[in-house]
C-alpha cells in the first residue's frame, strides 16, 4: 500500500475526522502523480486522457507508474507532476480527478468542485525569499505531530 492508500483508508475509517480528510488531500497535493496522456507531450503542451462519468469529466491520475500501466494494460504516455501542479492545471476547466481508478484501494473520483476547494485550501504556492542565516540551532520542544508531518513531507521529496 502506498501513502495515498493509507491516507484514503484512514479517511474512510473516520469520515467525521477532518484531520484524516485533510491528510488525504495533503498526500494527494504533495505526492507525485502520473497523469495519463492521450499522446506524448510536445514541448510544453500536454493533452490529458479525459473521460466522462455521469455527466462529469475526469482526468486520470495514478500514484505510481505501475498502477497507470495496470489500468491501461499497455505502455502509455504520461507526465509526472505534483498533485498541486495537476490541480492548478485543471481548476476552472470543469474537470475532476479520477485517482487510481480500478487499480488501488485509494481509487476515488474527485469532482471539479473538490479540486476548486483543494486549490483554495492550498493557497498560493511558495515564494522565493532571500536572507542569510546567522545561527543554526536544533529545535526545542517540538510537538511529535509536527515531527511526524515533517517526516512525511520530506520523505516524498
Amino acid at each position: 500500500m502506498t501513502p495515498l492508500d493509507h491516507a484514503q483508508a484512514a479517511m474512510e475509517t473516520a469520515p467525521e475526522d477532518d484531520s484524516a480528510r485533510l491528510k488525504f488531500y495533503e498526500r494527494l497535493a504533495d505526492g507525485e502523480l502520473f497523469l495519463a496522456l492521450e499522446a506524448e507531450a510536445r514541448e510544453d503542451r500536454i493533452k490529458p486522457v479525459i473521460f466522462e462519468v455521469e455527466g462529469s469529466r475526469f482526468a486520470l491520475v495514478f500514484d505510481s507508474e505501475d498502477r497507470l500501466a495496470d489500468f491501461t494494460e499497455r505502455p502509455s504516455p504520461f507526465v509526472a507532476m505534483s498533485g498541486r501542479a495537476i490541480v492548478g492545471m485543471l481548476v476552472g476547466q470543469g474537470i475532476g480527478l479520477a485517482v487510481n481508478p480500478a487499480v488501488a484501494p485509494s481509487a476515488t473520483l474527485l469532482p471539479p468542485e473538490a479540486l476548486s476547494w483543494l486549490q483554495d485550501t492550498l493557497g498560493p504556492g511558495p515564494q522565493e525569499g532571500q536572507g542569510t542565516p546567522t545561527d543554526v540551532h536544533p529545535p526545542k520542544n517540538v510537538p511529535e505531530s509536527l515531527i511526524a508531518s515533517l517526516d512525511a513531507k520530506l520523505s516524498t521529496m
